[in-house]
């Protein structure tokens, strides 16, 4: 009996340090410059990951630069990937999207410094005040503090295609919302497979 009360309370401040636990991504630094000759992303950006219990202890920190994401050679793992489902004509599972849709994150932060042209002048002009309009009412319902939320866009009109950007931002997903997901795509996995091996039965026993 005291076993069972000691694993209900340990069961019970799992769920409590899961329901207040909380990744955090903070992007420093993000620069893209597309009016030169080549385009260009700057080396010097960051990519810091840490993940909080009790909203407020850091538990784990990791690190992304550009010169850490080169070593692990992601660009070329990308390709080969794209290569893979082509050549495989694997077509993405819905049901993995829509889960990914349920994922909810909440903005602390956000600035972005934007250049923006096009060849033609009317549509630079639609673009930039159509994205202004956005950013600033999706930012209002994203963030409360007004001071957090940093946009400014600037059209170009030289007659050519420009996009320069500049943008840092700080972004939150609580824990128990990626497990919730991660349970979701298991059970459908697990359910899925009992249907094919159900029909593999069926089909095996119309020969008999």
């Amino acid at each position: 009996m005291a076993f069972l009360f000691i694993l209900l309370i340990i069961v019970i401040l799992i769920n409590i340090i899961l329901i207040l636990s909380k990744i955090q991504i903070q992007i420093r630094n993000i620069c893209f410059n597309s009016s030169g000759i080549k385009r260009k992303l700057n080396k010097d950006y960051k990519i810091i990951i840490t993940m909080y219990i009790l909203k407020k202890i850091p538990i784990l920190k990791i690190n992304i630069t550009k010169t850490k994401l080169e070593k692990l050679q992601l660009k070329e793992k990308a390709r080969q990937a794209e290569i893979d489902i082509i050549q495989n004509k694997k077509r993405i599972d819905k049901e993995i999207l829509k889960e990914l849709k349920k994922i909810k994150i909440q903005i602390k932060y956000w600035n972005l410094q934007l250049l923006l042209g096009t060849e033609d002048a009317k549509i630079t002009a639609l673009i930039v005040g159509y994205l202004s309009i956005f950013l600033g009412i999706y930012l209002n319902k994203k963030i409360s503090k007004h001071e957090n939320q940093k946009f400014n866009i600037q059209p170009v009109y030289i007659g050519q295609n420009i996009l320069n950007l500049i943008f840092e931002g700080i972004f939150e997903i609580k824990t128990v919302n990626i497990i919730n997901i991660i349970w979701n795509l298991k059970k459908k996995e697990r359910r899925n497979e009992n249907e094919r091996t159900s029909n593999r039965r069926a089909y095996d026993y119309s020969y008999e």
